[in-house]
């Protein structure tokens, strides 16, 4: 038989002020969470934008063809700057940077969430991004920005695009909490 003296035990004083103390610190790291999530968000956008661009790279070394990725809606190049809509990547035959209905899809990258922006700039100001054979792009270095629904520049990313198809993201050279543009400028999320 157990003695239930002896055992033991906390009161419900000792039990309300360890949840209260417990309630006050996941309110002080709440916040703290939110901009994790945040970063975690935007470093997962650039992320994805790399692979299918590394996916056009490498379909057009390995099928020796001129392959091409666009901002797209529904398989049709939307000819727009802005990729939030989604990003198609395809056997570019022609050689134009719109996808024919004979030209196949390779991949496709889904649409944003609502609000969060990406749009390319590039030498010769197409709307597209083209890789040669050799996995060259057609002389087009140039960026990529993505900018969170939220506007803060601190959560926006830029991904650099060289000429020999090869990417680079941005850093935070200067220790500001944003991320530097290839031109050294803090990047902005305004509209």
């Amino acid at each position: 038989m157990v003695n239930l003296r002896r055992l033991p035990a906390f009161s419900l004083v000792e039990l309300l002020v360890t949840l209260a103390i417990a309630a006050v610190l996941a309110g002080l790291a709440f916040p703290a969470f939110d901009g994790l999530i945040e970063r975690s968000r935007s470093t997962s956008r650039v992320n994805d934008l790399v692979g299918i661009i590394r996916f056009a790279r490498h379909a057009a070394i390995s099928e020796r063809r001129w392959v091409a990725i666009c901002p797209a809606i529904d398989e049709t190049c939307t000819g727009s700057r802005q990729w939030h809509t989604g990003v198609m990547a395809f056997e570019d035959r022609n050689r134009d940077g719109g996808r024919q209905p004979s030209e196949p899809v390779l991949g496709y990258l889904a649409a944003l969430d609502p609000g969060e922006r990406l749009t390319w700039r590039a030498f010769r100001r197409r709307n597209f991004l083209q890789f040669r054979p050799e996995g060259y792009t057609n002389w087009q270095n140039g960026s990529f920005l993505y900018c969170p629904a939220s506007g803060d520049a601190r959560y926006g990313k830029v991904l650099i695009v060289n000429i020999q198809g090869r990417t680079a993201p941005s850093v935070d050279a200067d220790g500001d909490g944003i991320d530097e543009q290839a031109n050294g400028n803090p990047l902005t999320c305004s509209a």
